[in-house]
């Protein structure tokens, strides 16, 4: 389904404004959503008892660390 691939993109997703006793139900449909990907789970605190839950796939983490170079193998240092 088309829907499928669109939801399969998006590596990242966070969710704002979400109070305490509801973290473990978004926790529950992100992982649902997103499967095996999920690689981490960031829970962050607001205001009061507003949180923010950030949902890394495996995917983005890859992309992350392919970007960054390797260090030059023929560096200053010593072998």
């Amino acid at each position: 389904m088309p829907g499928e691939n669109q939801e399969q993109n998006v590596t990242t997703e966070k969710i704002e404004g979400i109070p305490l006793y509801l973290i473990p139900k978004a926790i529950a449909e992100q992982i649902k959503q997103k499967g095996n990907a999920v690689f981490q789970i960031l829970v962050t605190r607001k205001f009061q008892h507003s949180y923010t839950v950030k949902v890394e796939t495996s995917d983005e983490v890859a992309r992350r660390t392919s970007e960054d170079e390797p260090a030059d193998r023929n560096g200053d240092g010593p072998e």
